[in-house]
């Protein structure tokens, strides 16, 4: 049987951003080159690299410049394992921000942050997003906390 003691140590929080405009370009999942805009063929990314061991604590999407021209514009953040693990398709058209939700899942792989972008109706004709997303990684310490 182990003795345990009070944890005594803490780290801070990283935070990590991956902002596109519709019209950007970027290699998929499978390698093809696409766009954020195009309606019928949405685009799932590795957007932000997390290294092994990390935890999402938090974390957001925010349409910086509202999206035009498509009818909706659903986003989903989740990793090869759960393409929404950390947000379900969410309409992002308008101007704003939604939280992620963080599930308390330890990447021990380092699973990198995947996102997934499908306009539909109509291609976009303007619109910038912003992925940002706040972790630990377990068993990591910067700071020793006195009594």
């Amino acid at each position: 049987m182990t003795v345990l003691k009070a944890a005594r140590t803490a780290q801070k929080v990283m935070s990590s951003e991956f902002t596109f405009n519709f019209d950007d370009t970027m290699l998929d999942t499978s390698g093809v080159s696409k766009d954020f805009k195009t309606v019928g063929t949405s685009i799932v990314a590795d957007v932000i690299n997390l290294p092994p061991n990390a935890i999402v604590t938090g974390g957001e999407v925010v349409t910086e410049t509202a999206v035009a021209g498509s009818t909706a514009y659903n986003v989903s953040v989740g990793d090869s394992g759960s393409a929404t693990r950390y947000l379900g398709a969410t309409d992002r058209v308008t101007a704003g921000r939604t939280a992620l939700v963080p599930t308390g899942f330890v990447n021990v792989d380092g699973l990198n942050l995947r996102l997934t972008v499908a306009p539909t109706v109509a291609a976009a004709t303007a619109g910038v997003v912003t992925v940002r997303v706040l972790y630990i990684l377990r068993g990591k310490a910067d700071d020793v906390v006195p009594n």
